[in-house]
């Protein structure tokens, strides 16, 4: 939960969350696999989900609190002023069982990341299971992330607006393609993205709009490719050598819809930001 202390709003949100809702929304059959807290917002953050029509049957309800963090309006910016690292999904890790990986496989594909909260044997659990594999870098990856998981991937994106060379982009999107990733895909933020297949680079600009909020920015491009790109390959008639550029607009053509929104989603609750301490179970911070 994205809580926006200067205005009393706190909007659902979080990577793979957000990649479901949006799944949904666009018209595709998705369910989402996590550990939701026992607090109130943890029945928020489901609730969102489930009247969406999203398949959480496979999700897990634990004790503990909710993963949040406080974001607060700075000199006009938006800037996160803190989180918690102890959230329920770290308290109860995510566990890859065997009738899980058979139900997440009828999927056309598996999106994890960096914040999922899975480990490298649990992401190649999943995919020698049969699963295909999404994962989302963002923009915390190093050289070991790339080596020790791009062989398990189908599609990988690195959120790379801080790789101020592009050639050093493309080096980056060929080595986790060339290490077993059959599509890699870098966001540059405002200046556009790129994307490579093992055979060349398609290139995609910015769509330029008066953003609000660029929250969950990424996930909602990662989300908006995969339903393209995935529709496109299962369409005989579609011309599959365009599927790359095309997913890649339409990408933009989303993410620039939702930063013109509030929050990740454009869901918003309002909330009293001096009662957070009981809304999301803290117990061992004396304040936020």
């Amino acid at each position: 939960m994205d809580i926006y202390r200067h205005h009393g709003m706190m909007y659902p949100g979080g990577n793979e969350y957000n990649i479901a809702y949006h799944a949904s929304a666009l018209g595709g059959q998705a369910a989402f696999m996590g550990v939701f807290a026992n607090d109130e917002v943890g029945k928020i953050l489901f609730d969102t989900l489930d009247k969406q029509g999203i398949d959480l049957s496979h999700s897990h309800h634990e004790e503990g609190t909710s993963g949040y963090a406080i974001v607060d309006l700075v000199d006009g910016d938006r800037v996160f002023i803190d989180w918690n690292n102890h959230g329920v999904t770290d308290e109860h890790p995510f566990e890859i069982t065997e009738e899980e990986i058979i139900y997440a496989k009828q999927f056309d594909v598996v999106c994890t990341s960096h914040y999922g909260r899975l480990t490298l044997e649990k992401v190649k659990k999943l995919a020698q299971g049969g699963a295909h594999i999404c994962y989302d870098f963002c923009d915390f990856f190093t050289l070991k992330d790339i080596e020790t998981l791009a062989p398990y991937l189908d599609f990988g994106f690195l959120s790379a607006s801080h790789v101020q060379d592009k050639e050093e982009i493309k080096e980056l999107l060929e080595k986790v393609v060339t290490l077993g990733c059959k599509i890699a895909v870098a966001t540059m933020g405002g200046d556009g993205s790129i994307a490579y297949d093992g055979k060349k680079f398609y290139i995609q600009s910015c769509i330029k709009v008066k953003a609000s909020d660029t929250m969950g920015a990424g996930d909602s491009f990662i989300c908006a490719f995969l339903m393209n790109y995935l529709s496109r390959k299962a369409d005989e008639s579609s011309d599959l050598d365009d599927k790359i550029s095309n997913s890649l607009h339409e990408a933009a053509l989303f993410a620039a819809k939702v930063v013109t929104t509030n929050g990740s989603l454009g869901i918003g609750y309002k909330v009293n930001v001096n009662d957070l301490k009981q809304i999301l179970n803290i117990k061992e911070r004396e304040e936020i």
